[in-house]
């Protein structure tokens, strides 16, 4: 059932809260009140992910040049009260009272901060306060036709429709210097990529630039992509064990700094393992994103009608056996067994998340 919203106020009157002594700050697009009885912030309505303003139906930021004199006003402990306010055309919808959960480390550099309300948001507030917008081109999803016959195609074709194009770098136009020669033509296809598509560069967990050689139990190696915190690598045979070696395996080195790591053979071969490594990575860099909590597998029906699966095994690194699933403009990952799943979603607009909640679904996260 549709909720009315609260009354609006005027901006003074919601400053009035803040009590006496009233000091009136701007951090970036945020108005701030300052007085003896609380600190008022209002900003201003809008989508805007990772910026000032509402994030989601708990979360709002905070960001802008700085204002040392408010530190002490956002400590976790002993502060005022904090009260919240979006600026709407008619005037200030009070959101609530709120908990600062971080900011800036140094008082004198305090610059941001992360605010989560006491009481979540009505879904009619965030969509007055944080209006979902018309989602805007999204790209196909015809490229899965691809993956079982020619991976390396399927590759082109997701990142150049995924990940936008940027201004092109002069120096990246030209073959990354320390290249190994030779490299299987899924790696090098996926740096020749990355000269056009540079995001896929910048993963959590990167595809490195200039692969690395080295040796171990297994012989000879190259290490072509490692993760963010350096306990994991991926690595292929080198020199290839057969002359033209088209599609080598890949193997996952757990630790790879002991004297003797873990060593793991993935289930697919390069081509098609570089194509789950990107899909997984897409998601995680995604700015809107939605997870499920457990819930029963028969829970997932209303899925099927609109997710197509990718003909991938099971992507292992995540320790949770994740299949593919796409829409346009959504990609996701179902974990599951016969009783239960977790599902998570990453979109390149918010609408295309939003239908999601028809399915009642219990969130732990929803961008949407």
């Amino acid at each position: 059932m549709t909720q009315p919203l609260p009354s609006l106020t005027t901006e003074a009157a919601a400053l009035s809260v803040a009590g006496a002594g009233l000091r009136r700050y701007k951090m970036g697009p945020a108005l701030i009140g300052a007085g003896a009885d609380a600190t008022v912030v209002i900003v201003e309505s809008g989508d805007n992910p990772g910026v000032s303003g509402v994030q989601d139906s708990t979360e709002v930021l905070l960001r802008g040049d700085g204002v040392p004199a408010l530190d002490s006003r956002f400590d976790f402990w002993d502060a005022l009260p904090i009260h919240l306010f979006a600026r709407l055309d008619q005037g200030c919808l009070l959101l609530g009272t709120a908990r600062c959960r971080g900011k800036s480390s140094a008082p004198a550099d305090f610059d941001h901060a992360t605010l989560e309300l006491h009481q979540p948001l009505t879904r009619e507030m965030l969509d007055a306060v944080r209006p979902v917008p018309v989602p805007g081109p999204v790209p196909k999803v015809d490229w899965v036709d691809y993956v079982e016959t020619d991976s390396i195609r399927a590759l082109e074709s997701f990142v150049l429709g995924w990940f936008p194009t940027e201004e092109a770098d002069p120096a990246g136009t030209e073959s990354a210097a320390g290249e190994p020669d030779d490299l299987p033509e899924a790696l090098a296809a996926f740096h020749r990529l990355g000269r056009l598509r540079p995001a896929i560069h910048r993963f959590r967990n990167p595809v490195l630039k200039q692969p690395r050689r080295t040796s171990g139990s297994l012989g000879g190696r190259l290490v072509f992509a490692m993760d963010g915190e350096r306990t994991r690598d991926w690595s292929i045979p080198w020199p290839p064990h057969e002359l033209g070696e088209a599609d080598p395996r890949v193997w996952l080195t757990e630790d790879p700094f002991l004297a003797d790591p873990e060593t793991i053979l993935e289930e697919e071969p390069l081509s098609r393992f570089l194509m789950q490594y990107t899909l997984n990575e897409a998601m995680n860099a995604a700015v809107y994103q939605a997870t499920t909590y457990s819930m029963p597998t028969a829970r997932l029906a209303p899925l099927w009608s609109m997710l197509r699966p990718v003909p991938l095994s099971p992507f292992l690194p995540t320790y949770t056996a994740e299949e593919f699933f796409v829409a346009p403009g959504l990609l996701t990952t179902i974990s599951s067994d016969e009783n239960e799943a977790v599902v998570a979603f990453a979109a390149l607009h918010r609408a295309t998340l939003t239908p999601l909640l028809e399915h009642e679904f219990r969130w732990s996260r929803f961008d949407g």
